[in-house]
């Protein structure tokens, strides 16, 4: 089974820039180590709310342990207000 990884969350303009820099440290390390490539996207009537998008992932457990761990080692959560939250909703083919 193939899963599709959709998480998004709200960021802090004034960390845009620290935090392009995490996510494109962590999506190629998380690359490196799992062979998924992540893309980021912000929606469109709220610039805000930012989206990573990681598609075709056969081994959930294992990449979600290297997901996290690639969040903290890259520090992308101390990049984001306080009260901000990824949220991780996972989809497969019907």
């Amino acid at each position: 089974m193939r899963i599709d990884y959709y998480i998004y969350y709200r960021i802090d303009a004034a960390h845009d820039t620290a935090l392009r820099a995490a996510l494109a440290a962590m999506q190629a390390s998380l690359r490196a180590a799992t062979g998924v490539a992540g893309r980021v996207r912000r929606r469109l009537d709220d610039p805000l709310t930012w989206m990573e998008v990681y598609e075709g992932v056969t081994d959930q457990r294992a990449f979600e342990l290297e997901l996290g761990s690639h969040v903290l080692r890259h520090g992308l959560l101390g990049c984001l207000p306080p009260d901000a939250v990824r949220h991780m909703e996972r989809f497969r083919a019907a």
